[in-house]
């Protein structure tokens, strides 16, 4: 942050003697300069588009699989608002189960209604068990009228 001439005395012949000009001078340069060369480096990486590679696997478009959509406050001990589910066939989703308020349920009426659904499913697409579990935010929940959601 010293100017050359003071960072030259200090640092110089009658200094320390650490100062070597071919490597000081591009140093401090780039301490001055750092951020503006850090944010444009960083831009020219975020513009590189990367190659999109599809690899074509037949047997992942026939995939069905399951998704269980539970809308809850993040915890462990946290009240189900809201539970749905997709039905997915490779990267495109084929049905959905609407949400339904979970609202007075307690947590085994929660597991029943689950186990419905489920041998509903595995009637009509084979799904046994969902492959994954997806917790959103009560405030995003669709149904209207919802219990969180003051309607004006």
């Amino acid at each position: 942050m010293l100017p050359a001439q003071q960072a030259q005395a200090l640092h110089g012949a009658d200094g320390d003697g650490c100062w070597n000009p071919s490597v000081c001078y591009s140093r401090r340069s780039y301490a001055r300069h750092r951020d503006r060369i850090n944010q444009t480096r960083n831009r020219k990486r975020k513009e590189q588009e990367p190659e999109h590679i599809t690899v074509p696997f037949e047997p992942l478009s026939q995939l069905v699989f399951g998704v269980l959509v539970v809308y809850r406050e993040v915890g462990a001990d946290t009240p189900v608002h809201a539970i749905a589910a997709e039905i997915w066939q490779g990267q495109e989703k084929v049905a959905i189960v609407p949400p339904v308020h979970c609202a007075g349920m307690v947590p085994s009426q929660v597991h029943t209604y689950v186990g419905k659904m489920l041998s509903m499913l595995e009637q009509r697409y084979g799904v046994r068990k969902f492959a994954s579990q997806i917790r959103l935010d009560p405030g995003g929940c669709p149904l209207r009228p919802c219990p969180l959601k003051v309607e004006v």
